[in-house]
């Protein structure tokens, strides 16, 4: 009896012992504590937005609805051409999400102010990274605004068959776009980062289907009006929230 005791608390010594250290193990951080003290500058900034655009021939049916030229469902060319003169962004938030080994984390500049999405580049602000390698770095952009302060304003004009007319958009309610970037590897806090955002206005515009807008023409002028929180709106949503693309660098 006193054998088997023995044999049995030897047992369940080890298995303690294994149970403690599977425990430790697992509770241990791969990475040392976030340091938010000892974080390095991601400065953000759009890179690239076309001044020209086009709008395929599926649009074309309801822009001669809106403006009553039956002539622009007939354009031989099969597309129209816009040329930008304004166009700008209420930016509210740019969110930098990643794994940093076991952990998911988050950081985040807000803002309320609009963004000349022409003006190349374009400063959007600063975010601090501590310092730590990022796995699976995602990056939104998130733009907000209602009728009276647009989420997005557009202005130029629509070119075709030799024709043009003065149009401008606007973009209401929350457009969140999103970008997926490489790993991030921030090992000296004293090195400053450069976000580079590129918004692509080709693929956004190309989603502007016969029924995707509501419009009107007057004084010779193209106003269209989308807001992006209308379920009328899906394909045009998702293609502006899938438009954007980022790389981060440093020198």
């Amino acid at each position: 009896m006193k054998t088997k005791n023995l044999y049995m608390l030897a047992v369940a010594g080890l298995f303690a012992t294994m149970f403690a250290a599977c425990s430790s193990d697992m509770t241990q951080p791969d990475q040392p504590k976030l340091d938010e003290k000892n974080a390095a500058s991601v400065n953000y900034e759009f890179e690239n937005v076309t001044s020209t655009a086009s709008l395929s021939a599926d649009a074309t049916g309801r822009l001669a609805a809106v403006t009553g030229d039956a002539s622009m469902a007939k354009a031989s060319s099969g597309r129209f051409d816009i040329t930008w003169d304004t166009a700008a962004a209420r930016l509210k938030e740019i969110r930098f999400e990643a794994k940093r080994g076991k952990d998911e984390v988050s950081f985040k500049l807000t803002t309320d102010r609009y963004i000349d999405l022409l003006k190349v580049p374009g400063a959007l602000g600063a975010i601090k990274v501590p310092v730590g390698t990022y796995q699976q770095v995602k990056v939104y952009a998130q733009v907000k605004g209602d009728k009276k302060e647009p989420a997005v304003i557009l202005k130029g004009r629509l070119t075709w068959d030799g024709k043009t007319i003065p149009m401008d958009i606007q973009l209401s309610g929350t457009i969140e776009l999103k970008a997926q970037g490489k790993d991030v590897v921030v090992s000296d806090s004293s090195v400053v980062w450069k976000g580079k955002l590129q918004v692509n206005m080709d693929l956004a515009l190309s989603k502007l289907q016969i029924g995707d807008f509501t419009g009107s023409f007057d004084s010779g002028k193209l106003v269209i009006n989308i807001d992006m929180n209308s379920n009328l709106h899906d394909k045009l949503a998702g293609a502006v929230e899938n438009s954007m693309s980022v790389e981060h660098t440093h020198d």
